[in-house]
């Protein structure tokens, strides 16, 4: 059995930032360029304002997301990934694509997908080179 000099499963330190319930959307959603907390709201109808501001200051906490007072009077706040955040790109970007390829029926529900239009597009949002 190969044995590895970790002390903890570098793939468990990952998904114990991204694997929590709303993050990944969140993430995408950044990506996207979505960038205030009603927008996240807007954009995940399930998600509650108090799970969101949760998972916000979680992903600030991990040095994946930034907030910026843009103006204090009436308060205007934003979120961006930072650098560590949009070097999640390419893992988002290949789950995607792993569901394209191996669960298209979950994905498209019965309808008929352009998953070669659909991969370009993940490409785009998720800043992978064409």
């Amino acid at each position: 059995m190969l044995q590895l000099g970790f002390k903890y499963c570098p793939i468990e330190c990952t998904v114990d930032i991204i694997g929590r319930k709303w993050a990944i959307p969140i993430i995408r959603d950044l990506f996207k360029g979505k960038t205030r907390f009603t927008q996240f709201l807007e954009e995940n109808p399930k998600l509650s304002s108090k799970v969101l501001s949760k998972r916000l200051k979680e992903l600030q906490q991990n040095g994946i997301v930034n907030k910026n007072i843009v103006q204090t009077t009436p308060l205007l706040i934003e979120y961006k990934l930072t650098e560590k955040g949009k070097s999640l790109g390419g893992i988002l970007f290949h789950l995607a694509s792993f569901s394209l390829k191996y669960q298209q029926n979950e994905v498209y529900q019965g309808m008929t997908g352009n998953t070669e239009k659909d991969m370009e597009t993940l490409k785009k949002v998720f800043k992978i080179p064409l």
